[in-house]
């Protein structure tokens, strides 16, 4: 799937662009420079084609910007993995230092620069504002206000250009990656999934610094496996290398088409291991949770088939000394992933959610005509209402629990967008 990179300098109107562009507020939006520290992933459609969106930090060359080291890396690594990129710049004020700096960079990048200038928010003055802009020497010029959703239409045009139309289907290769605190043993997982010594298993905490990725495949079904280095508790105290191996999990958990989080069952679920799962359902990511060790626990102890925290998440139980439920591990990876494939058809989802009506916000009366489904693995679908002001997150709860009534799309996130009918 192509990607199309959002970059600028801090305060910009970046994830608020983003934001627009996806059709709903995933990014945190201020006027206070440098929100947005990670890069954001999405996928948007617009007339038929697909293509991934990214938001990212703000870029700057001031030194003394906490983390500015770590957003430059990241924005590097974005370019290296664009198709395309909106360099975006602030239509109120004039060209800094900041933008001359990344407009260099992105010259030199070899892909295609579309210059959005965003805050044009009279946009009858948008021949006295683009002028200045035009020394930067970019061909594609955009204006836009992506608060008011000003000419944002024109901007999706000027994207799918030049990209290749695209469905539901998904790449030939379902990426996983592994997940956790440090030495929860998923490097230890992640070779006995392999069946062989990749990944650097010792003691020591942290031995995973580097993402490790192999090919793996299982009944037919092609796959890039990911080993990640673990997240301390206090990574953002820590020294440089581990906060850019905490960067790299965060990427590699925002590219993945499935998320392994593995647990120490000696520790049991603790509040940090409960950050790392709130990461992954921010991202709506497929899941498989895996209780390790269990080869330290006594035969009497209790272990659970269901995860609370995630209701839709299969739990898998593993000894990668003994080598138990690692064939089970493998079993539930596919069923999440055949799971994940599966489109509803027309009918069934008129089954479960046609004429269906209850109170939403303020008590008013959301109603439901019809949904369809628009991508799989995750599932995502869009539901025709009468007023989306109405939908709150009772409406969510009700709307997926029809679905899954249908169908449980085990292991998967459910994926709503609303439109009035």
């Amino acid at each position: 799937m192509p990607v199309v990179a959002i970059v600028g300098r801090p305060n910009v109107g970046k994830s608020t662009l983003f934001n627009r562009m996806i059709g709903k507020w995933k990014a945190i939006t201020s006027p206070i420079p440098h929100t947005t520290r990670d890069r954001l992933y999405d996928v948007c459609e617009w007339n038929g084609v697909y293509f991934a969106l990214v938001d990212t930090g703000g870029f700057t060359m001031k030194e003394e910007e906490p983390l500015q080291e770590e957003v430059n890396l990241e924005l590097k690594k974005t370019l290296e993995e664009a198709t395309e990129i909106l360099f975006v710049v602030d239509g109120r004020s004039s060209i800094s230092s900041d933008d001359l700096d990344l407009a260099q960079i992105l010259r030199n990048s070899g892909k295609r620069i579309i210059l959005v200038v965003n805050k044009v928010d009279d946009y009858m003055k948008k021949d006295l504002i683009l002028p200045e802009f035009f020394s930067l020497g970019f061909e594609d010029i955009v204006p836009i206000s992506a608060q008011h959703g000003i000419n944002i239409d024109e901007l999706l045009d000027k994207v799918i250009e030049n990209l290749p139309a695209s469905s539901l289907e998904k790449a030939d290769y379902i990426r996983v990656t592994l997940v956790g605190n440090v030495n929860v043993g998923k490097s230890s997982v992640f070779n006995r999934l392999l069946e062989k010594d990749r990944a650097i298993v010792d003691e020591i905490a942290g031995t995973t610094r580097d993402v490790i990725e192999e090919e793996l495949t299982l009944n037919n079904e092609k796959i890039v496996i990911a080993d990640t280095a673990g997240i301390r508790k206090r990574w953002k105290d820590g020294s440089l290398l581990e906060r850019l191996a905490v960067s790299n999990t965060l990427r590699m958990i925002n590219r993945a088409d499935l998320v392994l989080l593995v647990l120490d069952i000696n520790d049991g679920l603790t509040g940090f291991d409960k950050r790392i799962i709130r990461s992954i359902l921010e991202m709506e990511k497929p899941i498989v949770v895996i209780w390790n060790k269990v080869d330290l626990v006594g035969k009497d102890f209790y272990l659970p088939d269901t995860f609370s925290f995630i209701p839709y998440a299969p739990v898998c139980y593993t000894s990668c000394i003994t080598g138990s439920g690692i064939k089970r591990l493998k079993e539930t990876i596919l069923l999440v992933i055949e799971s994940g494939k599966t489109v509803l058809g027309r009918k069934e989802l008129d089954r479960a959610l046609g004429g269906l009506s209850f109170p939403g916000e303020d008590g008013r009366m959301v109603k439901v005509y019809y949904g369809k489904q628009i991508d799989i693995f995750p599932p995502k679908f869009l539901i025709f209402v009468n007023n989306t002001e109405f939908i709150n997150s009772r409406t969510v709860q009700e709307i997926e629990k029809r679905i899954r009534g249908v169908y449980s799309y085990l292991g998967n996130p459910i994926r709503l967008e609303w439109r009035e009918s």
